[in-house]
C-alpha cells in the first residue's frame, strides 16, 4: 500500500468512529481539545528485517494506541458517560486499526 492509502483508511475509519486525525511527523494523532477523553496515536514504525537501505526503501507497519487523558474534577455522570462512549469507540478504532495489518514502503 501506499501512504495515502493507508491515510485515506485511516481517516475514514477514524471517521466511523466519530474521530478526526491530523497528520504529523511520526504518524497520526486525534484532534483533541480540553474535552478530549483519550488520546490516540498511529505510528509508522520501521520494519528493520524487510528494509532495503541500499535501494532506498523503507519498509513501514501502521500501530495504533490509545492512553486515557485524566479527567479530573466532579464530572457528572454525563460527562462520565460520554467519557465512556469516547473511550470505548478510541479502543475499537485502534483495534481495528491494529487488527487490519497495514504496511507501506517510503522510499527515499
Amino acid at each position: 500500500m501506499t501512504k495515502k492509502e493507508i491515510a485515506e483508511i485511516i481517516e475514514s475509519k477514524a471517521a466511523a468512529y466519530g474521530f478526526a486525525m491530523q497528520e504529523n511527523t511520526m504518524g497520526w494523532a486525534n484532534e483533541s481539545d480540553r474535552d478530549t477523553c483519550i488520546r490516540i496515536e498511529i505510528r509508522k514504525e520501521t520494519d528493520y528485517e524487510k528494509t532495503d537501505w541500499e535501494a532506498r526503501k523503507v519498509f513501514r507497519d501502521i500501530k495504533a494506541n490509545a492512553s486515557i487523558c485524566q479527567m479530573g474534577g466532579n464530572p457528572t455522570p454525563e460527562e462520565l458517560l460520554k467519557a465512556a462512549d469516547e473511550i470505548a469507540r478510541g479502543a475499537k478504532f485502534t483495534a481495528d486499526i491494529n487488527s487490519m495489518g497495514l504496511s507501506c514502503i517510503e522510499n527515499f
